[in-house]
């Protein structure tokens, strides 16, 4: 902390210094409310009811093609095979895999919560299992983000180098086409010797539709009274109110 009043100091400082506070306090909310280990911290969503139908497919279906890469989107298996592998993907790919199987394939976070656990070298109980509901979108605090797995495909992997690393039956489709290999025509598949179903799997669901399912479930379902008012609960257990500008001048002043 010495160095930061120094030239180009004070922003990776503060920023360091930022983690270090948002890991705290994670550490502390898991500590307090530790059954967020198996329940929702919001009680509400005890309530809500995820269907053993969706799209034609079970639950287990859809979980386990999920746990094996096998769900017919590039940046998603890519994902789960280099963790699977390595023990480690960035922030933003961790929230898209659980944001696809909670949003698009509609499976409780529970049954995919100690799956990635098991994964990630740098696993932390205190910001596993909050950061898993938050971005399962049952918090009723905060933001729910329905992740579009394509766009996000282009945008953070553009060429495509990421997924053919981790997913080599596809490095001969072009970086134009890789996000979304279905689209390939049968003459197109045969010119890059690719078979959409066989070479690699169709996407198991159409994630502009399940994602508007999505969300018309949460945003609804946390219009309702309890879901409310379980989140006025859980703000005021664990968000520090700031003392006003008055309050404080007042305190200087005694």
């Amino acid at each position: 902390m010495q160095k930061r009043p120094e030239l180009g100091w004070k922003k990776p400082i503060d920023g360091l210094a930022s983690r270090l506070h948002w890991h705290c306090h994670f550490i502390q909310k898991f500590e307090s409310e530790h059954q967020m280990q198996w329940q929702h911290v919001n009680k509400a969503y005890h309530h809500l009811h995820y269907p053993e139908q969706h799209c034609g497919l079970s639950i287990e279906t859809r979980l386990s093609r999920w746990k094996n890469a096998q769900t017919g989107y590039p940046l998603v298996d890519a994902c789960m095979l280099c963790l699977i592998k390595t023990g480690y993907i960035n922030f933003r790919m961790r929230a898209m895999l659980v944001s696809f199987l909670c949003h698009h394939l509609l499976v409780d976070w529970r049954l995919g919560v100690t799956y990635l656990a098991r994964l990630f070298l740098d696993f932390e109980p205190g910001i596993h299992y909050p950061q898993f509901q938050m971005q399962s979108g049952v918090t009723g605090t905060n933001t729910i983000r329905v992740y579009n797995s394509v766009k996000q495909s282009q945008e953070k992997d553009p060429d495509g180098k990421f997924i053919k690393q981790w997913l080599p039956q596809l490095s001969e489709i072009p970086k134009e086409i890789i996000h979304t290999p279905w689209v390939l025509s049968p003459m197109e598949q045969q010119l890059y010797q690719f078979v959409i179903g066989d070479t690699y799997p169709e996407p198991m669901v159409d994630i502009e539709e399940t994602g508007k399912i999505a969300r018309d479930l949460l945003w609804g379902f946390r219009q309702r009274l309890d879901t409310r008012q379980e989140g006025k609960r859980i703000v005021a257990k664990h968000v520090r109110k700031r003392r006003s500008t008055s309050s404080m001048s007042k305190q200087s002043n005694a």
